[in-house]
C-alpha cells in the first residue's frame, strides 16, 4: 500500500475524498481551483529552481504482523538541502491545518531517511504570507497514528460517508458526491 502526502492532506479534510482518490476516482482535473493552485505553485517563485530542487522521497514502514507493506511517498515542491528547509506553496490559507500536516509529513519522511532538516515553510503568495512549520516528537506520534488510521480507512470496502454539504462546496469531488442530492 502506498500512502502519499496527498492522501495525508485529504485525510485532514475528508475521509471520503481520500478513499476515492486512493481508489483511482480522481476529480482534481475538473477543478478550476486545483488548476489555479498549480499555476500559483509553478509561477510564484520562478528563480527558486536555481538554488532549490523538487524532491521525491519515500520510506517503507517496518512490517507489522499480518499487515500489508506500507510505503510512504511525497513529492516536495522545493527543498533547500543546504539549510534543510522544505518549501510548500499553497493558493490560500483556507485549509491551513491540512497544509501544516502535509509539510510535517514531508519533514517526517526526510527525517526517516536520515536527511538533516530544520523546518518547513508554507508560502501563500496571493496573501503575501508564510508560515513556519516544525516537527516535534508529539507531531511524529500523531503522524504515525494518522498513517495507521489512513491505512484502515483505505482498506475498507465501502466508501466513507459524505460530510455535510456546507463543507463540500469548493471541493473538486462536489458534483461526484452531491449530484442529484442537493
Amino acid at each position: 500500500m502506498n500512502i502519499n502526502a496527498t492522501l495525508l492532506n485529504y485525510y485532514q479534510l475528508c475521509h471520503r475524498k481520500m478513499w476515492l482518490h486512493y481508489h483511482v476516482i480522481r476529480m482534481e482535473h475538473t477543478s478550476e481551483v486545483v488548476y489555479e493552485g498549480k499555476l500559483i505553485g509553478e509561477e510564484s517563485y520562478p528563480f527558486r529552481a536555481d538554488k532549490n530542487e523538487e524532491l521525491e522521497i519515500s520510506y517503507t514502514l517496518p512490517e507489522s504482523s499480518g499487515q500489508n507493506e506500507v510505503v510512504l511517498t511525497a513529492k516536495i515542491d522545493f527543498f533547500d538541502a543546504k539549510r534543510g528547509i522544505v518549501h510548500e506553496t499553497k493558493k490560500s490559507a483556507a485549509k491551513e491545518w491540512a497544509h501544516v500536516a502535509q509539510v510535517q509529513f514531508y519533514l517526517y519522511l526526510l527525517q526517516k531517511n536520515g536527511v538533516e532538516i530544520s523546518h518547513g515553510v508554507i508560502e501563500y503568495p496571493k496573501l503575501r504570507q508564510t508560515e513556519r512549520v516544525t516537527l516535534h516528537e508529539d507531531d511524529v506520534e500523531r503522524i504515525e497514528a494518522n498513517i495507521e488510521k489512513i491505512r484502515e480507512i483505505l482498506e475498507q470496502e465501502q466508501c466513507p460517508p459524505k460530510l455535510p454539504i456546507s463543507k463540500c462546496k469548493a471541493c473538486s469531488y462536489f458534483e461526484f458526491c452531491w449530484v442529484g442530492d442537493e
